[in-house]
C-alpha cells in the first residue's frame, strides 16, 4: 500500500519562494513599494471627520442651507432649479450651505450610462460644478462631503480622485471638504451635526432609512441634527431628541430611478436654529420644492 505525501501547505510554499520570484511577480503585476506596504497593512477604516465650527459661525440664531444629490453632469440635473436655489439662498442671507454628497454624476461604467451624461469625465464634471458654485454670493462657503457617486472616481480602477478635495483646492476658500461618506459638525461644544450619505437601497415608506439610521446609534454617539443624503427623498422628523433631515436632490429622476420606481423628491431646504440652554432650542425647516 502506497503512502500518500503530504500536500505542502500555502505557509511552506511561501517559504519556498525566492526574492527574485517575489520581485518579478510584483514587477509582472504593476505593484510598487509604496503599494505593497499599503497592500500589507491592509485598508484602515478611519472615523468619521470632526470639524470644529461654532467659534467662528453659530450664534444663538443661526440659519443654514442644506443641499444633496446634485449629480452635477448627468442630464437630468437642472441648472434653472440650481439658480432658484441660489437665489433663495442669497435672499435669505445665508452664510453657510451644506452638501450632503454626490456632489457629481462620476462615471459608473454601467452599460448604457454615459448615455445619460451632459458632461463626459472628471474634468468637465468638475469645472461645471465649480461654476455652479461660484453662483452664490461670495460670503456664503460651501461644506460638502463626497458620496458614493463621488467616490467612484477615488475607487473606481482605483483612480485616487478626492472631488470634495478637488473643489476645495479648485474653489480657493468658498467650499470646504468634509471628507467622504459621514462628517461631524461641531455647532457647539456639545452639540454635534453629522453628515451622512449612505451606500445601500432605497426603501418602501419614505421615512424608513432615516428612523433606521437614528434608532441605530447609540446615546453617546446620536447627534443633534442628522443630515442624510442618498435617497433623494425630502422629510423632516424628531425622533430620540434628533432634529433628522432627508436632504432631497437637486437632480431630477433618472432612467435607473424610473426602472426601480423610485420618485426622486426634488427640493433643497433653509433651516434656522435656535440655541438654547444648554441645546438646541429650536429648528425651524423650510423646504423648496422644485416643480417642473
Amino acid at each position: 500500500m502506497f503512502e500518500m505525501a503530504d500536500k505542502p501547505d500555502k505557509k511552506s510554499k511561501m517559504k519556498d519562494l525566492k526574492k527574485t520570484d517575489i520581485e518579478t511577480l510584483l514587477k509582472k503585476r504593476g505593484i510598487n513599494e509604496l503599494e505593497l506596504e499599503k497592500i500589507l497593512k491592509g485598508i484602515e477604516t478611519s472615523p468619521p471627520k470632526e470639524i470644529i465650527t461654532f467659534e467662528d459661525y453659530f450664534t444663538d440664531k443661526t440659519k443654514i442651507g442644506i443641499i444633496s444629490d446634485s449629480h452635477i453632469g448627468h442630464q437630468k440635473f437642472d441648472e434653472p432649479f440650481w439658480k432658484h436655489m441660489v437665489q433663495k439662498m442669497n435672499e435669505n442671507e445665508v452664510s453657510r450651505v451644506y452638501h450632503v454628497g454626490d456632489i457629481l454624476e462620476g462615471m459608473s461604467g454601467r452599460e448604457g450610462h454615459i448615455y445619460e451624461l451632459s458632461h463626459i469625465g472628471f474634468s468637465t464634471q468638475l469645472k461645471y460644478a465649480s461654476k455652479l458654485f461660484k453662483m452664490l454670493n461670495g460670503n456664503i462657503k460651501i461644506f460638502g462631503i463626497n458620496g458614493n457617486h463621488d467616490d467612484w472616481y477615488m475607487k473606481k480602477n482605483n483612480g485616487g480622485v478626492d472631488v470634495s478635495q478637488e473643489l476645495e483646492d479648485k474653489l480657493k476658500g468658498k467650499y470646504e471638504n468634509l471628507g467622504s461618506m459621514e462628517a461631524n459638525v461641531k455647532i457647539r461644544e456639545n452639540i454635534t451635526m453629522k453628515l451622512f450619505h449612505p451606500n445601500d437601497g432605497t426603501a418602501y415608506a419614505t421615512s424608513y432609512k432615516l428612523q433606521k439610521i437614528v434608532e441605530s446609534l447609540s446615546g453617546g454617539e446620536k447627534p443633534e441634527i442628522l443630515l442624510e443624503g442618498h435617497y433623494h427623498k425630502a422629510l423632516y422628523m424628531f425622533i430620540r431628541n434628533v432634529h433628522a433631515f432627508e436632504c432631497g436632490t437637486m437632480c431630477g429622476q433618472t432612467p435607473f430611478m424610473r426602472g426601480k420606481k423610485i420618485p426622486a423628491h426634488k427640493g433643497f431646504w433653509i433651516v434656522d436654529i435656535e440655541m438654547g440652554d444648554g441645546g438646541i432650542g429650536s429648528v425651524t425647516p423650510k423646504f423648496f420644492p422644485g416643480y417642473k
